[in-house]
């Protein structure tokens, strides 16, 4: 949701989609004008051998999640692991609907200067800390470290009767069409590093890409 912001005012945009709102919110701000952006993340469900909670979002999102999940058969005071790909405030507070969970975060998020912001919600779970440069958290459930977007971010990548799935969250975006041509502005922060994952993310050729911020998409 994106908003223009006036002198005692905030005006809800009209558009419908993520990328044509992040488009608006970025003109606005080229504008020399004032603009505010509530961003939602994808929060994902992994049906494994265990049931993972990926990403619970922004604080809000919590209890629309739980509701979600048992819409799919799964009861969502029975889901014991949670996994962060990255520690942003808007993947993170929705943790608070799942106290006292195991929760799967590289170490390198937990030493960011924004997760702090974060300890007395993290010393509610049992932390367990991924290191290195990839992982298996259960067989078909690996992981692998892609910077750029934050030092510690993690892309999940999930073995189905379809096919790769891979969930990098927002090591990709903001916007659609820059996976798709493989590209970024150039001014874009941390651009070559991005570009570098994105390359690591195709080589593996996914069926499905889940993004932080967009619907699935089929590379």
């Amino acid at each position: 949701m994106v908003f223009a912001v006036g002198a005692g005012t905030a005006e809800l945009q009209p558009e419908l989609d993520s990328p044509a709102g992040f488009a608006r919110y970025k003109e606005i701000q080229r504008s020399g004008e004032a603009a505010a952006m509530l961003v939602i993340p994808n929060a994902c469900l992994i049906k494994a051998a265990k049931n993972y909670v990926v990403d619970p979002g922004i604080p809000m999102q919590g209890a629309p999640y739980s509701s979600a999940v048992g819409n799919l058969g799964v009861d969502p005071w029975g889901l014991e692991d949670v996994i962060l790909t990255h520690m942003h405030f808007d993947h993170v507070g929705g943790l608070m609907e799942f106290p006292g969970r195991r929760v799967y975060v590289h170490e390198i998020e937990l030493e960011a200067p924004y997760a702090g912001m974060w300890s007395g919600l993290m010393d509610t779970v049992e932390v367990i800390k991924l290191s290195g440069e990839e992982g298996e958290i259960e067989p078909g459930v690996r992981w692998m470290l892609t910077p750029g977007h934050a030092d510690g971010l993690i892309t999940l990548l999930i073995d189905t009767d379809e096919g790769l799935v891979a969930i990098p969250s927002d090591c990709v975006g903001p916007l659609p069409e820059y996976f798709d041509n493989m590209e970024l502005p150039t001014d874009f922060p941390g651009r070559e590093t991005l570009l570098e994952q994105w390359r690591k993310i195709r080589e593996l050729s996914p069926v499905l890409v889940i993004p932080g911020h967009y619907p699935p998409f089929t590379p």
